[in-house]
């Protein structure tokens, strides 16, 4: 069993990590002009976030060593039965708006961008977490509960053309999705009996399993391919005197059709492990097994075929109102295509210092996550370049209490 029990730990670790990084509101005086004729945005996001595990954890298993009992049972204590998420987000984009090129639509500009994405979503059960992280040993007969669970994690990038509109922002882009690895698991229904001295085991389970190809998923391996499509539309009006601005936002919401080289497994199965009975100690051909028996044993060996999946899309309502000539007040609602994601809510305050900096305090709550206090700013330097920095937690610098951590870095030059 220590071998399945590790497994699970590293699985559930691995998928220890998603949120929105924090968005900043447009500034008339620190953004950059856009009357200028190109301009080049790269971004990369590091987020990852769970509502229930600490960071002192995650942090722990990347540093190697030994895990104390009471380092595990700390995040145990926090776990609810079934209501536990976390996940990550790993972005890298570089965009383009070129100069308004078209005579009968002099209001609108080309844009142009590719993007690479790792994300990943994960909804578990307390005593999913138990059984990785402490073995079976306490459930001596008595039944553990390991669903409902869901996983996804998906690796894909895209590369894509549109158009903005150089007043207001809105834009609509269609990219081509590369999908390079893809894993999902769908559980409805688990559950493992461990009988008095652990001599029986029995597991019944209700779920499926998707993956992409498994021979080969690296960076240069192409297992899929699809569309998407993202864009925007900003709209401004007055409230009590103040300009206000309300958007929609949809980041790509398409699909990858995965080759037929990907694999699956679909099982409704009950499954009773009451050891091995040696008739002669001589004769161990007939006792010990290898994989091949035990996967034919268990029905778990793999169909091949294509499948189609949806992207973990994102649908967002921003709205923003000036306060003053300075100051700033945002809220947004964001729900992703993912496992154990809920609706994220998010309020923004921010302030302008002179004409070249903005900086922002951020509170959200949802999501994977649970309660986060972010920082965020972006200063101008010059006419030509903007940076952005931002963190979605920033108690996640100071204590191994907090839940969630995240860095956003964002740079913009024209020309």
């Amino acid at each position: 069993m220590s071998r399945t029990l590790a497994g699970l730990a590293t699985f559930l670790i691995a998928c220890l990590a998603a949120a929105q990084p924090v968005l900043l509101p447009r500034d008339a005086t620190v953004d950059l002009n856009p009357g200028w004729g190109n301009t080049i945005r790269a971004t990369g996001v590091f987020d990852f976030n769970t509502n229930k595990v600490y960071n002192e954890l995650p942090l722990a298993i990347y540093q190697g060593g030994y895990l104390e009992r009471e380092l595990r049972q700390h995040s145990l204590d926090a776990l609810s039965e079934k209501r536990n998420a976390a996940g990550y987000v790993i972005n890298g984009r570089v965009d383009w708006v070129g100069a308004a090129c078209w005579k009968k639509a002099p209001g609108w500009r080309p844009i142009a961008g590719v993007s690479y994405n790792d994300i990943s979503g994960l909804r578990f059960t307390k005593d999913q977490y138990a059984l990785a992280f402490f073995g079976n040993a306490s459930y001596e007969g008595e039944k553990a509960i390991l669903a409902p669970s869901a996983y996804t994690q998906i690796r894909y990038q895209t590369a894509g053309f549109g158009v903005q509109h150089a007043r207001s922002g809105s834009y609509v882009r269609l990219d081509l999705v590369r999908g390079q690895s893809y894993a999902e698991a769908d559980i409805k229904w688990a559950s493992l009996y461990t009988g008095e001295d652990g001599r029986v085991l029995r597991t019944a389970l209700l779920g499926n399993y998707f993956a992409s190809d498994t021979a080969d998923s690296g960076f240069d391996r192409t297992n899929g391919a699809g569309l998407a499509i993202s864009g925007r539309w900003n709209t401004q009006f007055k409230v009590a005197g103040q300009t206000a601005e309300l958007a929609f936002v949809v980041d790509d919401l398409g699909f990858v059709r995965w080759n037929g080289n990907s694999v699956r497994i679909q099982k409704d199965t009950l499954i009773e492990f009451t050891g091995l009975a040696v008739e002669n100690i001589f004769a161990l051909d007939d006792v010990l097994i290898g994989e091949d028996q035990l996967l034919d044993t268990f029905g778990l060996r793999y169909r091949t075929g294509a499948f189609t999946r949806a992207l973990p899309f994102r649908i967002a309502a921003e709205a923003a109102i000036s306060l003053n000539e300075r100051w700033n007040l945002g809220l947004s609602v964001d729900q992703r295509y993912l496992p154990g994601y809920i609706p994220l809510a998010t309020t923004l305050i921010s302030r302008r210092f002179g004409s070249r900096t903005l900086l922002a305090t951020s509170i959200s709550y949802g999501g994977l996550g649970s309660l986060r206090v972010g920082l965020a700013a972006k200063h101008r330097f010059g006419e030509q370049v903007l940076l952005t920095l931002s963190t979605p937690q920033v108690p996640a610098f100071v204590s191994g209490s907090a839940r969630g951590a995240g860095a956003v870095v964002g740079v913009a030059v024209a020309f």
